[in-house]
């Protein structure tokens, strides 16, 4: 096939062509052939007869076996050249056939890169017909057709591999288009279970309502206390059952993809703060100290889903509450670099002393009903095994991170990190739009942590406090600095009578749970009280009132 001044072939056929035609203008060949070989037997290709027929296309040339296996192997890569094809045992059976008088032979082999045999190019002329420069022709477009016969064997590959490509896809395509239909159909069951679900955990919600409402007005009666016993049973399971609901309602609608994200303006330390007081009666009640550790400087508001990071928030201290069941329980909040930019990156820890997990149960907490701590012999600790799950996709449907860290009879640690929005058209600078410059205040705590939280945070806010974690220390330190405020932890309320009756004695301020009120003798000299876990606007509000 010509273009231009270039000629392209489809085939090895079509460059077979055009050698023979090529070389019978070129040599006094009376014929040239181009043949494959099978063993010891040639097929023609392509040929060119001057004259008379000496051999046609398609034609089978057989060489004796034995001989032509020995001969290839030696004479296979060099030209040939045989001046009387009558004398050489090669070509002598064929001549016979011929009868039509002598003939010089030259030809050279036409092979693959690899050494394989695919053929050869030969030309037939009269003796003494062709000169050197023939030969070399001739060997020249026996190396091109080589060239010609690999193409196309690497052509054939290439569409074998197409084509087997092309079923391989169609294939996949098949089985792709199987699953999508399944996947389709999965879908539609699991959205169908997670309506049902909803439904159902909607209208049993509804009628626990109204029984927990009824056990709240039966508890405003005269009971005996057998029946106060079994109400307090009854409203145990009231609650049970609807946080049991309340976590299947939301599970359900994660699984559906129902739960999006509500961007809101929001305090996020005033948001940590609600969360602790809700949780802290319960705290209380095990004699668990719940402590709240936030970051001086944090940005006054950000925008987030404040309702998802209270859920967040529960679920974590829920879970800190039960599993321990004595010392603290630290809650911290710092700001970290942003992921980025115009972004405000906050991370939550929730640091317990509790019961611990095992390492080998740690991969455990996410998973759906999954319970780590059934029970440690003692104490049944029950559960759904879905506030973890759910935490965990609520964190991620923000965008955020959630880790945990635990050893068996020290604590767990689970650490948050949330990326939030920044408010820009608020002052973002530090909580407290006023100074406690010089306010000397001496704190005096048995819980390092606490202390340790407290100080920091009055600093930040220009007070200059001492820690006490002694009722002789705290003495001590009476004696030698005058303070302008006495904070007493609850434990120390018997040092109420000995610091107000100094001369002139400082105010005292009591550090109480909340929810209690300290009822005894002596307590007269008690400016204020402030409940833990502590909110700092309330300790900022009530230090500034005795500023002097």
């Amino acid at each position: 096939m010509t273009g231009g001044n270039r000629i392209f072939f489809e085939n090895f056929a079509e460059a077979a062509e055009h050698v023979v035609n090529l070389l019978s203008r070129r040599l006094a060949a009376e014929c040239v052939i181009v043949a494959s070989s099978e063993g010891p037997v040639s097929t023609v290709i392509k040929v060119f007869n001057r004259g008379r027929e000496l051999v046609r296309e398609g034609q089978e040339i057989r060489f004796e076996p034995e001989y032509f296996a020995s001969w290839t192997d030696e004479n296979w890569d060099r030209p040939l050249v045989i001046p009387q094809t009558s004398q050489h045992p090669l070509t002598r059976d064929q001549h016979a056939a011929r009868s039509s008088g002598d003939y010089t032979l030259i030809g050279f082999p036409i092979s693959y890169p690899d050494g394989r045999k695919f053929g050869g190019l030969a030309a037939l002329g009269r003796p003494g017909a062709f000169s050197d420069d023939d030969l070399q022709l001739l060997t020249s477009m026996a190396l091109f057709l080589s060239y010609i016969a690999e193409l196309e064997r690497r052509v054939d590959v290439d569409l074998e591999r197409l084509g087997q490509l092309a079923k391989d896809k169609k294939n996949i395509e098949e089985i792709a288009e199987a699953y999508r239909g399944e996947a389709q159909a999965a879908r539609q069951s699991t959205q169908q279970k997670a309506d049902f679900l909803a439904f159902m955990t909607h209208e049993i919600r509804n009628s626990l309502n109204g029984s927990i409402a009824m056990s709240e007005l039966l508890a405003m009666t005269e009971l005996t206390q057998e029946q106060q016993r079994f109400l307090d049973m009854v409203r145990s399971s009231n609650a049970f059952l609807l946080t049991l609901a309340n976590n299947i309602l939301d599970y359900s609608k994660l699984e559906a993809g129902k739960q999006s994200v509500d961007v809101s303006l929001f305090d996020p330390a005033s948001t940590i703060e609600d969360v602790a007081s809700l949780m802290a009666p319960k705290a209380i009640e095990k004699r668990v100290e719940l402590i709240l550790d936030v970051e001086e400087g944090l940005p006054m508001f950000v925008q987030g889903d404040a309702g998802k990071l209270r859920q967040i928030l529960l679920n974590l201290l829920g879970n800190a509450v039960k599993f321990t069941h004595a010392g603290q329980i630290l809650v911290t909040l710092r700001q970290e670099e942003p992921g980025g930019e115009g972004e405000v990156q906050l991370a939550i820890s929730v640091c317990d002393t509790g019961i611990g997990i095992e390492p080998d149960k740690v991969d455990g907490l996410f998973q759906t009903y999954h319970q780590v701590h059934g029970s440690d012999g003692n104490r049944q600790y029950g559960g759904t095994g879905l506030g973890l799950v759910i935490t965990r996709n609520l964190i991620e449907l923000m965008g955020g991170s959630i880790r945990v860290v635990s050893e068996v009879g020290i604590g767990t640690e689970f650490l948050v990190v949330l990326p939030f929005a920044p408010y820009s058209d608020f002052d973002m600078g530090p909580f407290a739009p006023l100074r406690l410059e010089g306010l000397r205040i001496l704190i005096v705590d048995d819980n390092l942590s606490a202390l340790s939280v407290l100080e920091r945070l009055l600093q930040g806010w220009g007070a200059l406090p001492s820690g006490a974690r002694s009722a002789g220390e705290a003495l001590r330190l009476l004696e030698t600095v005058s303070f302008d405020l006495v904070l007493l932890d609850m434990h120390f309320l018997e040092l109420v009578g000995p610091v107000s009756s100094r001369p002139n004695a400082p105010p005292v301020a009591l550090l109480a749970p909340l929810g209690t009120v300290p009822e005894q003798p002596g307590l007269e000299g008690v400016r204020f009280t402030v409940f833990k876990p502590l909110r700092r606007l309330q300790l900022y509000s009530a230090l500034a009132a005795i500023k002097p």
